[in-house]
C-alpha cells in the first residue's frame, strides 16, 4: 500500500468515523434540550458514516485485511488457559448480575418517584455505573 495523501486522508477519516459514537456517549451530560441533542446526534453520526465510507473507498481493500489481521492477533491465544477459582468465578456472576440492577433501581425511581432535574442526571450516572460492572465482569 503507497502512503501518499490518499492513505493519510483515508486514516484520517477512518479514527475521525468513531469520534461521533465517542461524542454521542457524553451527550446526556452537555446540558442540551431534547431537540438539541437529536439534532446533534443525527448530523453528527451522519457525518460519522460518510467518514468512514470515504475511508473505505480512499483506503481500498488492502487495509481492511491488513487491520482484520492485527485486530485478530490481538486475540490470538498466546498459552492455554488456567481454570480460574471458584471465588473468581462467583465475583464475576455477581458483577454481571449486579450490572442490572440500576437499570431497575432507575425505572422503579423514575415510575414510582417525583424528580428533579438533578436526580435525572444521578440516575444516568447510576445507568453508567452498571454498564463499568458489566465490563469488569
Amino acid at each position: 500500500m503507497k502512503k501518499d495523501w490518499k492513505y493519510y486522508l483515508g486514516v484520517s477519516l477512518f479514527v475521525y468515523s468513531f469520534l461521533p459514537l465517542s461524542i454521542l456517549a457524553i451527550l446526556p451530560f452537555m446540558g442540551m434540550t431534547l431537540a438539541q441533542a437529536g439534532a446533534f446526534a443525527v448530523v453528527f453520526l451522519a457525518s460519522g458514516e460518510i467518514a468512514f465510507i470515504c475511508a473505505a473507498a480512499l483506503l481500498g481493500k488492502e487495509f481492511p485485511a491488513a487491520l482484520k489481521t492485527k485486530i485478530m492477533a490481538l486475540f490470538k491465544r498466546t498459552h492455554k488457559p488456567k481454570p480460574i477459582s471458584r471465588t473468581r468465578h462467583r465475583f464475576g456472576v455477581f458483577l454481571m448480575v449486579a450490572s442490572t440492577l440500576p437499570y431497575y433501581a432507575a425505572l422503579i425511581y423514575l415510575l414510582f418517584f417525583s424528580h428533579k432535574e438533578s436526580e435525572i442526571y444521578f440516575l444516568t450516572w447510576t445507568l453508567v455505573a452498571g454498564e463499568a460492572a458489566f465490563m469488569a465482569g
